[in-house]
């Protein structure tokens, strides 16, 4: 079988999940089928052993969320329409028996050479624009959202709650829709630093309104009252860091907060472990990978019931995010009782060898046969 790719970042182009999906889900489908993987032409070129990186023109020079610092303009949808024509121009130059896109950058090209090739096409939900923009959507991404999920043959997506949403927005007929949670490389992730003498609380993502940063900071103060040598390390770019910054002088706790900017993937494994807890208190969090992460470095998890992590996630205490006396509650009580630290710690470690992206794939190869099968 040879499947069709077409995403829009792969490593060490990446801006977020999605690119870290895409690289260990293909690495670990390269033993059951061909993967040509379509993505956009950077500047230093993509290369990767267990998959044919196939780089188009379209305007890119990478990651999208980079190269416009976030910012949604009419050129970014221009450019985003001249991708998807080119991927277009390009693959059909290409056999392939399956078609898989990634999210909404990609979808058009999907439905398209669907058309032209009369191929099966499977379309994967990471996030929607209800989202990302917290339900103040562009309705043109929405639109193609939406055509994506009505001409995809199966879709697929990464949580329970992402799917409700699909249901509950698109319309998705619920019978079209497999949920497949993330995985997680915890060998990756296995290391041991020195511990600050001050307790650091993480909180490491995208800093938008849907990441819910400033509950994590309103939880910081109350935290801060009764354990006053706490540190929190605020890691990730975004466009709420100059509100947050000035959220955390309005609260007096700015020489308490750390914000660290952007964070490589190899320092990430240390800045786990550093840290005493992990809290993700996402407004809307389809899933949500650095909670898997956290938890494969032995780092006690605080997470967002909204978030999709939560769902496969057992050994962790979940939270209401908007809740900011239990966040804090429970920050505090992970900082002062080892007990509960160290069996978060234990029982997150092995539930983490169980969860793998070869299941991933497995799951996504099953998608597709049952489609190459039953076209």
């Amino acid at each position: 079988m040879k499947v069709a790719m077409l995403g829009w970042e792969f490593p060490p182009f990446i801006s977020g999940g999605l690119g870290t999906h895409c690289y260990e889900l293909t690495k670990e489908l390269k033993d059951k089928c061909e993967i040509l993987f379509f993505m956009p032409r950077t500047k230093g070129k993509v290369k990767a052993s267990h998959v044919k990186i196939i780089q188009v023109p379209g305007g890119f020079t990478g990651p999208y969320l980079k190269e416009f610092k976030g910012v949604i303009t009419n050129e970014f949808f221009s450019k985003v329409k001249n991708y998807n024509e080119c991927v277009v121009e390009t693959a059909l130059n290409y056999d392939f028996d399956l078609i898989h896109c990634h999210d909404w950058m990609t979808i058009l090209g999907g439905i398209k050479l669907k058309e032209k090739t009369k191929k099966p096409l499977v379309f994967t939900v990471h996030s929607t624009e209800w989202d990302r923009t917290a339900g103040h959507p562009w309705q043109f991404i929405v639109d193609i959202e939406n055509l994506g999920l009505h001409m995809a043959d199966k879709v697929i997506t990464v949580s329970r709650w992402m799917k409700n949403q699909l249901i509950k927005r698109y319309g998705v007929e619920p019978s079209k829709i497999k949920v497949i949670y993330n995985g997680i490389s915890a060998s990756k992730f296995r290391t041991s630093v020195k511990k600050l003498n001050n307790k650091v609380v993480l909180f490491l993502g995208r800093l938008s309104v849907q990441k819910g940063v400033d509950y994590f900071i309103r939880a910081a103060k109350k935290v801060l009252e009764l354990e006053p040598d706490t540190v929190f390390l605020v890691g990730g770019k975004g466009p709420e860091l100059k509100n947050l910054i000035k959220l955390s002088i309005e609260l007096g706790i700015s020489d308490k907060v750390r914000f660290l900017g952007y964070v490589p993937d190899e320092d990430l494994p240390k800045l786990y472990a550093l840290s005493d807890v992990y809290v993700m208190p996402s407004v809307a969090e389809p899933f949500g990978i650095t909670a898997l992460e956290a938890v494969a470095s032995g780092t006690p998890l605080i997470v967002s019931r909204a978030a999709g992590a939560s769902e496969l996630l057992k050994h962790c205490l979940k939270v209401d995010f908007w809740d900011v006396d239990e966040i804090a509650n429970k920050i505090i009580g992970v900082l002062r009782y080892n007990g509960l630290a160290e069996n978060l710690k234990r029982n997150g470690l092995c539930e983490c060898k169980k969860i793998s992206w070869s299941e991933v794939a497995d799951k996504t190869f099953d998608v597709y046969s049952s489609l190459i099968r039953n076209p």
